[in-house]
């Protein structure tokens, strides 16, 4: 006589089935070459043969995601966060903190500040961007793409002045989207936004920030309209012009450019226009022997 499996009994197999069914991980595809990517199946078949638990079936790849992150040491490895990060955000597109997870870990440092995984990464904050527009992070994220990875200034600093008046938003966020702009050649939105900030500003200080920020895109906007001249002189002659008096007088330079504090202008060695009274000039980007570096520290 055969007897029954208990109840208790099945219930003990079904969730010790489930358990391996989420540790498991999912096969993969067959190599083209050492590295094998991960095979995962069609959202849409996925939508119809989970219908009605498709969140659940999101959590089971959300699982796969943070096991893929734990065990990737390279290049190659981290690359297989994103087919797993779009298949949950296909299936759950409100789920909102994979977005910014996964964008925040793809890009990998293939060393001299040689970067891949980059477009993947941007890929998903473009993806997450449209259901969660006033997401600080991921406005921040994405703007940090565009500009460190992608040198999309202008669309960086659109996406930074937004980010820039969300709650919370820390203050350093509009002075750098006018960095941003100038970077990108658009001073006259960076004046526009500066300007802005000037009159709306509620302290002093802030106020002061903003009307020296001002001054430096009218210095910057003079800067390049001499660097388009030093530009034209260049083309003409195969060398960099010996002075100002010399675009002058050839007419490369309609007339002289003029310094905010009343100081002089004069060409640098690399060939670019600079001013006897700031600096450095508005950029984002600088050289050293480690690439470049996009920076935070927007006022001294």
């Amino acid at each position: 006589m055969t007897s029954r499996t208990s109840l208790p009994a099945l219930l003990v197999g079904f969730l010790s089935l489930t358990a391996l069914f989420l540790l498991a991980a999912p096969p993969r595809k067959p190599p083209r070459g050492p590295h094998a990517e991960p095979l995962l199946p069609r959202q849409e078949v996925l939508r119809l043969v989970g219908r009605g638990h498709l969140q659940l079936v999101a959590d089971y790849y959300w699982l796969q995601l943070i096991q893929a992150t734990g065990i990737a040491r390279n290049a190659e490895q981290y690359r297989d966060i994103y087919p797993y990060a779009e298949l949950v955000t296909d299936l759950d597109p409100r789920f909102a903190s994979v977005y910014g997870f996964a964008a925040g870990v793809l890009p990998t440092n293939l060393g001299r500040e040689t970067w891949v995984n980059t477009q993947e990464s941007t890929r998903l904050l473009r993806k997450g961007l449209p259901l969660f527009p006033d997401d600080l992070e991921m406005n921040v994220q994405l703007a940090y793409n565009l500009s460190a990875f992608h040198k999309e200034f202008g669309e960086a600093a659109r996406v930074l002045e937004h980010a820039s008046k969300l709650p919370g938003a820390p203050s350093y966020l509009p002075a750098l989207a006018t960095r941003l702009y100038a970077q990108s050649g658009a001073v006259d939105a960076g004046l526009a936004l500066a300007r802005s900030l000037a009159d709306s500003a509620e302290d002093p200080a802030t106020r002061e920030l903003f009307i020296q920020r001002v001054n430096d895109l009218e210095m910057e906007g003079e800067l390049r309209r001499v660097d388009v001249a030093i530009g034209e002189f260049r083309e003409q002659f195969g060398v960099p012009p010996p002075d100002l008096q010399t675009l002058l007088w050839l007419g490369h330079l309609e007339q002289p450019p003029q310094d905010p504090k009343g100081g002089g202008f004069f060409i640098g060695y690399d060939g670019r226009a600079y001013s006897e009274t700031q600096q450095r000039r508005l950029e984002i980007y600088t050289p050293d022997n480690r690439g470049y570096h996009w920076t935070q520290q927007v006022e001294q």
